[in-house]
């Protein structure tokens, strides 16, 4: 009588390499998307400051200015003539300057000014932004943001 040797793999050899496979997925999937989700969520938080910068100028029957650059949104106070000054917005619940940087990778393609909201909420003018490739349109007749 000779004995056989068995072929294949056991079940605890089968179950250590997927519970290995599935840490290392776990582990390695979110870094393909981390450019999308950080651009994706920066679209949002710059749609949400055109919008706060909006709502600020009704609040406070003022001027408020968005200045664009490739790298960076800011919000400045331009007073009840509309014009620019050098005093940055600053959000009523934390206190903080209304400044955001762009992360790593993604690109802001400017308005070609400034552009501002005056007291009655009405934008200087149709105006757009793109962020990482997705736009955030400002109407000229309503001011709303899209």
């Amino acid at each position: 009588m000779t004995l056989r040797r068995a072929r294949g793999y056991s079940l605890a050899e089968l179950v250590v390499v997927i519970v290995i496979a599935t840490i290392l997925a776990a582990i390695a999937i979110p870094q393909f998307n981390q450019r999308e989700i950080d651009a994706t969520w920066y679209h949002e938080q710059v749609r949400s400051a055109v919008r706060y910068a909006q709502r600020t100028a009704v609040a406070q029957r003022r001027c408020i200015f968005v200045s664009v650059s490739a790298a960076k949104v800011e919000l400045f106070d331009g007073g009840t003539n509309c014009v620019k000054t050098a005093t940055a917005v600053t959000q009523l619940a934390t206190g903080q300057v209304v400044l955001l940087n762009a992360p790593a990778g993604v690109v802001l393609s400017p308005a070609p000014n400034d552009f501002w909201f005056n007291g009655l909420g009405q934008p200087s003018g149709a105006t757009g932004i793109t962020v990482g490739g997705r736009s955030i349109v400002v109407n000229a007749e309503t001011g709303y943001v899209q």
